[in-house]
């Protein structure tokens, strides 16, 4: 059904909303270094201050993004866990191989129930052990 790892898979299931949101996340991962406000993400994809601020506060509560307030709130991206550094990664990887794939998958491609379930069937939980 799908090229793309579970690995990518699970995490656009738990951190990506939409492709605004994964534009987001390859700008902010290109320019590691960098700080980003709103109105510089407005101005670098193209939509509203409004939604760039929403999508950078939902990359930040899934603790992709670190935050500094200045003048304005920026923003910085820096995994809290090595583990969401090497999953996103995999997506990066996965876009540049293939954007088509991941652009259907935010685009409705699929549901996000059915996507959730396939991701879920590739992860080991602790109660699977039993």
């Amino acid at each position: 059904m799908h090229e793309l790892s579970p690995l990518v898979l699970g995490f656009v299931a738990d951190h990506l909303r939409s492709l605004e949101e994964l534009q987001l996340l390859m700008t902010c991962m290109t320019s590691s270094d960098r700080w980003w406000d709103a109105g510089a993400v407005s101005r670098e994809l193209g939509v509203t201050p409004t939604r760039a601020r929403y999508a950078l506060d939902h990359l930040a509560s899934r603790n992709l993004l670190d935050i500094r307030v200045t003048g304005d709130v920026r923003y910085q991206f820096r995994p809290g866990t090595p583990e969401l550094a090497e999953a996103a990664q995999a997506v990066a990887s996965a876009y540049r191989r293939n954007p088509v794939a991941l652009v259907g998958l935010l685009s409705g491609g699929g549901s996000r129930r059915s996507i959730r379930d396939f991701a879920d069937a590739f992860r080991i939980r602790k109660d699977d052990d039993r």
